[in-house]
């Protein structure tokens, strides 16, 4: 298990005297059955699985119990992510809205298929995706590149208010891609140190300034809900 690393950007201050601190929270969705069988999803509209809708009950109570209440929700409309969203509105309330900006990333031809299967018939771009390369795409895809400009878009339009937590429940791609940008992370360098790896219902807290959009503490790709021996209904 890897361990949940939490970083401090150098020039993160104290948040402007008439503001208060915000919460922007990213969310990966539950398990499907194309993540257990390592098969591309993209924008195929692939459900969460018994062992995802679990995983989303579960964070749900965890942020529950963290202090989390209604919060602004927005996910992705692939129901994967819209599917852990709703878990997370019925426990903490607030508002939920469903937003094509932050699917995952289109994978054009390789959706569907095996990840094997995608590296044997087409070794080079598969390798240099997988590397980290930002701008290595599928054919008929987006590329990383790509995806972490709308999202980072997205998070700006979207960006909370003084006190309010915002929870964007994306994808594994376009939540590196986002916080990247966000935390200034060469993308390829992060991608290949796993640093801003998301797995199945791992979030990220970052502490920001409403006013200035700066970022003010970050808490990454924590999975505590998930190693909990129950948890509340």
């Amino acid at each position: 298990m890897m361990p949940e690393p939490e970083l401090a950007p150098p020039d993160a201050k104290h948040p402007t005297p008439k503001s208060r601190p915000a919460r922007l929270i990213l969310v990966r969705h539950g398990q499907t059955a194309y993540n257990a069988e390592r098969r591309w999803q993209g924008h195929l509209d692939a459900p969460l699985d018994d062992t995802g809708r679990e995983q989303a009950r579960r964070l749900a109570a965890h942020l529950r119990a963290q202090g989390i209440s209604g919060p602004v929700i927005h996910a992705s409309d692939l129901s994967r992510a819209y599917a852990t969203a709703e878990a997370l509105f019925t426990a903490l309330g607030g508002t939920l809205h469903a937003q094509a900006a932050l699917r995952e990333i289109h994978v054009g031809d390789w959706e569907g298929h095996l990840y094997d299967d995608v590296a044997a018939a087409h070794p080079e771009l598969s390798r240099r995706f997988w590397n980290g390369d930002p701008h290595a795409g599928a054919p008929g895809g987006e590329t990383p590149a790509q995806v972490a400009r709308r999202m980072h878009e997205f998070a700006l339009a979207h960006w909370p208010r003084a006190g309010e937590s915002v929870i964007l429940v994306s994808h594994g791609v376009a939540i590196t891609g986002l916080l990247a940008t966000l935390l200034n992370l060469d993308y390829g360098a992060s991608w290949a140190s796993r640093t801003t790896e998301h797995h199945n219902t791992a979030y990220s807290v970052l502490q920001v300034d409403p006013v200035t959009r700066e970022i003010l503490a970050v808490d990454i790709a924590r999975t505590d809900h998930l190693h909990l021996a129950s948890a509340a209904p």
